[in-house]
């Protein structure tokens, strides 16, 4: 049979009178009955063979085939692992671009609200501001209503401070005079009263500062103290604005309120309404608004003036009580020369031609007045020069 061709031998043991068949090769296709049939001469013999193949068994796993086994599933478990965790990576980059994405979108979104909403306050806040300008200039100008010539009281004066003769100018001398130590005086303060008493109605003057780096002007009680160092606040009677330094100004409340002034004043307009318990100050420069003190006055009020120490030499120049209204422009005066009287007399070369007219015997001083150069005239006018 072809199937069987090849496989196939017949085996003899001639000492156990045996015979065989032997199968090569077995295949599961070769199960079944097999019967022999031997015959010799006339004896005959057969029998009957029944084969069961099982499954064929395993064969033998090389090492190598094992690891092989191995690994690659391993192998295939970490390349699925490391696309999965790029894939992850990826997408939570992706992610974190998106969300950053909309943050930024969510933040030029609020931006812009917050642009428009900003730009609506700042007009607000500027109509509000060109409100309170023009209210402020209005009242400066009502204020200017009442203006009030003051002059300055030399028994108040400290001792180092010299006065001009007509009372209208002040600025601090090198060393104190032999005056006289009154109990109005001041003794520590270098300051100096006005000689009015305001004690009803509404009242304004103007102080020229020019470029002083320093000085203190204001109101004060009648009964403040002159002895001593007194701390000036409206508790103590005292409702005063200063310039301290060359661009720091300050209201004197307690605690000190700092005053940010858009242009530094050249000339202060300072005004009482007594009733309404108002003290407020100008700057005539910009005819605007510096500071506004409110008190319940009692007793008669005074002009306050500080025109402070030299301050190296940059702060020289005097205090100077305009005696009419000023134009609301810079002005320039030129640097008194002190004359050495006790609160007495400053000689100031001005231009004659800027003197109002004066009788000789009323001008004691005059023969002293040396001249300008020609081109300080123009810086002079709008202001009104005392005479001596």
């Amino acid at each position: 049979m072809p199937e069987y061709k090849g496989r196939t031998a017949m085996r003899r043991d001639a000492r156990e009178g045996s015979v065989s068949l032997e199968i090569r090769q077995v295949r599961l296709e070769d199960r079944g009955q097999y019967r022999c049939q031997v015959q010799i001469g006339n004896l005959t013999r057969e029998g009957t063979v029944t084969l069961q193949v099982a499954a064929p068994s395993p064969g033998k796993i090389s090492s190598s085939a094992m690891a092989l086994a191995v690994i690659l599933p391993f192998l295939g478990l970490l390349i699925m692992a490391g696309v999965c965790l790029i894939w992850k990576q990826k997408r939570s980059k992706e992610n974190l671009l998106y969300e950053q994405v909309v943050e930024v979108e969510n933040l030029l979104s609020d931006h812009a609200k917050e642009k428009g909403r900003l730009h609506k306050v700042l007009k607000t806040l500027r109509n509000e501001l060109k409100l309170k300008r023009a209210a402020a200039n209005s009242g400066w100008r009502r204020a200017r209503l009442h203006f009030v010539a003051v002059t300055l009281d030399p028994d108040t004066a400290h001792p180092k401070l010299m006065l001009s003769e007509d009372r209208r100018r002040v600025k601090l001398g090198e060393r104190k005079q032999p005056v006289p130590d009154g109990p109005q005086r001041f003794d520590f303060v270098v300051s100096v009263l006005g000689a009015e008493y305001f004690t009803a109605g509404c009242h304004y003057w103007e102080v020229f500062v020019g470029d002083k780096t320093k000085w203190a002007l204001g109101v004060c009680s009648e009964s403040v103290g002159r002895k001593g160092k007194v701390t000036a606040t409206p508790a103590n009677g005292h409702w005063l604005v200063r310039q301290s330094s060359e661009k720091k100004y300050e209201a004197l409340t307690s605690p000190q309120t700092i005053l940010r002034l858009k242009e530094p004043p050249q000339c202060v307009g300072v005004f009482l309404d007594y009733e309404a318990g108002v003290i407020s100050f100008y700057n005539v420069t910009s005819r605007s608004h510096i500071f506004t003190f409110t008190h319940s006055f009692s007793g008669p009020l005074r002009p306050f003036f500080e025109p402070c120490l030299h301050d190296g030499g940059k702060n020289t120049a005097p205090l100077i009580i305009c005696s009419e209204l000023q134009k609301s422009e810079p002005s320039t005066v030129p640097k008194p020369e002190e004359k050495g009287h006790a609160n007495g007399d400053m000689a100031m070369k001005v231009d004659p031609s800027l003197l109002p007219p004066q009788a000789p015997e009323l001008s004691p001083l005059r023969d002293m007045i040396l001249p300008w150069p020609s081109d300080i005239g123009p810086a002079l006018q709008g202001l009104k020069v005392p005479s001596f």
